[in-house]
């Protein structure tokens, strides 16, 4: 459940464009014979929001090309690229909504992260949504999809139906309460996959306050997979922003519900999970109750700009036990602006994960410097240094990596807010 404001009709996007060279000292990522690599790049950062009477639509990109020009490994995207469009066909009355999220997926969560065991995760999703007032502030909400969601090598693909219903009352433009109820049916493509049905109730809760947003679903879910008793799971969903003063924000999230690989990819680029919490996704047809709590703060104020986050993430695998872990992350960041047209941000984000039935325990430390020129208004120079530093419990699958990138950048749109780019991958 999201609270839907009406506003008047306008458009904003801010974006960069790039293309460059980089180089690591270590792109397969082990202890030792380490392999340089030289690296052919081009990315697209992009944030795009449009408010029209018949249009809602949000995308935010943020995506690699990467040509391993040494041909260690073959070409790859990388990066996350989440989209929602909803095309009024009768406005505030009946919606067409078209939504797609991209990512990656890990087919090995205990190895390092490189090209070699990472493989592309689509999620599509259409439907309508259909809107019925009953009275002043009494409303009704009917919405049905199908999805698809896709991996580039596994055989985890799968369809799925939903639909929902939801009934509750705004008596605000900016205060909404509602009862929902939502029943979703997952079928693999491969037999080999066990099919499962899904269904919640819940109650959802949006405000939209001067200082203070909540987004909040409290309820249930069953789950149901092919040949197995039903099981049941509290569903949590609450995010908070709060501004603090006119410079500083804090941004909650707790969260705990049954889903899937998909689900988390969706849950990720949504926004909802702040503090480092994204982590990475495992390549599994089995879903998995997942518990989330997240705490974020930004301040900025003139040139300067600060971040600081923490997560805990504990996931329960219905099957396939070896993959439950618990996962601590924590992000910092700073930015600040060295001269008109100069720009340096600082990043660092620790990761300390555990798979508590695998004897195994991670530590992640990665650190990025970006140094942004502005040579032209539209034109700039973007150089990037990042350390990777894996540790683990039993001494495998450990690596120190280094990496430099020079990249030429072409921004355009909003100017004050062009994405600086610099992800960590």
């Amino acid at each position: 459940m999201a609270l839907v404001v009406g506003a008047p009709a306008r458009a904003d996007i801010s974006a960069s464009a790039e293309a460059g060279v980089g180089y690591s000292d270590n792109i397969t990522r082990v202890s030792q014979d380490e392999t340089s690599e030289t690296i052919g790049t081009m990315g697209l950062d992009l944030a795009w929001q449009e408010r029209t009477r018949r249009l809602r639509g949000d995308a935010v990109v943020d995506l690699s090309y990467y040509e391993y020009m040494d041909n260690t490994f073959d070409s790859e995207v990388l990066g996350t690229a989440n989209g929602t469009l909803a095309l009024g066909i009768v406005p505030e009355t009946l919606n067409w909504v078209v939504q797609d999220s991209f990512g990656q997926a890990q087919s090995d969560p205990f190895a390092a992260s490189t090209p070699a065991t990472r493989e592309d995760l689509n999620y599509f999703s259409t439907g309508p949504d259909l809107t019925m007032r009953f009275g002043s502030i009494g409303f009704g909400r009917l919405f049905g999809r199908w999805s698809s969601t896709n991996y580039q090598d596994s055989p985890l693909d799968a369809e799925r139906t939903t639909a929902g219903v939801a009934i509750g009352r705004r008596p605000n433009p900016r205060t909404e309460l509602s009862l929902n109820a939502v029943t979703e049916s997952v079928d693999f493509d491969d037999a080999q996959n066990t099919d499962f049905d899904r269904d919640s109730v819940f109650v959802g809760w949006g405000l939209e306050g001067s200082r203070t947003t909540i987004d909040a679903n409290v309820g249930y879910t069953w789950l149901e997979r092919d040949g197995s008793d039903k099981e049941g799971s509290a569903l949590i969903n609450v995010y908070v922003t709060r501004e603090l003063t006119a410079s500083s924000t804090l941004r909650l999230s707790l969260g705990q519900q049954l889903g899937d690989a998909g689900d988390s990819l969706r849950q990720q680029l949504s926004g909802s999970v702040v503090g480092g919490g994204a982590g990475q996704i495992t390549a599994s047809s089995d879903p998995f109750e997942s518990q989330l709590v997240s705490l974020e703060w930004m301040y900025t104020r003139g040139r300067t700009s600060f971040l600081l986050g923490g997560s805990h993430t504990k996931n329960d695998y219905e099957s396939q036990s070896q993959f439950d872990s618990k996962r601590n992350a924590f992000t910092a960041g700073v930015s600040r602006r060295m001269a008109a047209t100069v720009t340096l941000d600082l990043r660092a984000s620790l990761d300390s994960e555990k798979f508590v039935n695998a004897d195994q325990e991670n530590d992640e430390l990665r650190i990025a410097a970006t140094l942004n020129w502005r040579v032209w208004s539209r034109m700039g120079l973007r150089f990037l240094l990042e350390r990777y530093d894996r540790d683990t419990r039993d001494g495998t699958n450990e690596f120190v990596e280094n990496r430099a990138f020079l990249t030429l950048a072409y921004y355009w749109g909003n100017q004050d807010t062009a994405p600086t780019g610099g992800s960590f991958r």
